[in-house]
This record gives structure tokens, sequence and C-alpha cells, in this order.
């Protein structure tokens, strides 16, 4: 992907010296308003499920409220195992005494391999 790189305007004075640069600004003031926007957003997102959590923690969205309006529920073909967080998961179970006081500081990764 191909950046760009602000520009600069360089003024100098009646003998040549450069008095002042003035570098073009990175971002826009619409770039700027859209990063806003979207941190806004992000911000209100569940960390676990992604989804709204003006949404996901609304009372009347409650499964044992039985006076809400809808529920969450399974989606059909779900739950279904993600082969690659298996492996994770394994390989972080196989390495946690190696650091028994903080086991979530392991970095861990995999890759698909051809079987034999």
């Amino acid at each position: 992907m191909e950046g760009w790189e602000p520009s600069t305007v360089y003024e100098h004075d009646q003998d040549g010296r450069m008095v002042r640069s003035t570098p073009e600004p990175e971002w826009n003031d619409q770039q700027v308003a859209l990063l806003v926007a979207l941190e806004e957003y992000e911000q209100g997102l569940c960390k676990r499920c992604g989804q709204p959590l003006e949404e996901t923690t609304d009372p009347a969205h409650d499964f044992n409220n039985p006076a809400g309006t809808a529920v969450y529920l399974p989606l059909p073909g779900t739950p279904m195992q993600c082969h690659c967080c298996a492996a994770l998961q394994r390989s972080e179970r196989d390495t946690e005494a190696m650091n028994p006081q903080w086991p979530g500081a392991i970095l861990h990764a995999v890759q698909l391999v051809p079987r034999g």
C-alpha cells in the first residue's frame, strides 16, 4: 500500500536563510473526525462478542428476565470448534508450568501444517 509524505513549505529571508518551515498536517479535519468516531464506536462494543453494549447489557435482553423483549440464543449450526484456537489452548495447557505465576504472559503461536 502506498502512503504519502506530507510536504513542507520553507520560507527564507532576504539573505536566503530559512526562517520558517511549515509542514503539511498528516491528518485533515475529516480524517480526525472519522478516527474519533471509530474510537467512540469501538468503546461502545463488548470486548468479547463485539456487539453494542447498549444492546447487550439492556435488561430487556436478559435471558433470565421473564418480562424481557428479546433474548440472545446460539445461531443454528453453532457451536463449532475452531481447530486453531484448540491448538492454542493445548499449547497454553502444556506450557503453563513454565511460568505458573503469569501463564497468560507466555505468547503462543500455531500454524496449519500437512499431516505426516
